[in-house]
């Protein structure tokens, strides 16, 4: 179900990525114009609001970062949240969990200082 945090980052996302997708199944939407980043508001780990998946291969390639770099920039995301995520088996992208408010505008700070173009 949508929620106040899943629109907040949303919107956050829109304006770092522009446009998304919805999701066939109205579960989230995709961004696929730098990269592949995908935002759920179903399917989530529990106390989760939203979370937002990274295909981090070639997102760091439209970014012109490392696969590497990008990786840890999302741990040190993951790790200012603390929040546990779901696994999609078949992706297995890295994701960030967030319950609040706050959580949203922490991650999308550190993501919107490094992810420029």
């Amino acid at each position: 179900m949508e929620n106040a945090v899943y629109n907040q980052a949303l919107t956050a996302l829109k304006n770092l990525f522009g446009t998304p997708r919805p999701l066939v199944n109205k579960g989230g939407a995709r961004f696929l114009r730098n990269g592949t980043i995908t935002i759920y508001h179903t399917e989530l780990a529990p106390g989760n609001e939203a979370e937002i998946a990274f295909n981090v291969h070639p997102l760091a390639s439209a970014y012109r970062i490392t696969p590497a770099a990008l990786t840890s920039l999302l741990d040190e995301c993951k790790y200012l949240t603390g929040k546990p995520t779901e696994t999609n088996k078949v992706q297995n992208w890295p994701r960030i969990g967030f319950a609040t408010a706050e959580d949203v505008t922490r991650v999308m700070e550190k993501l919107s200082a490094v992810l420029v173009k």
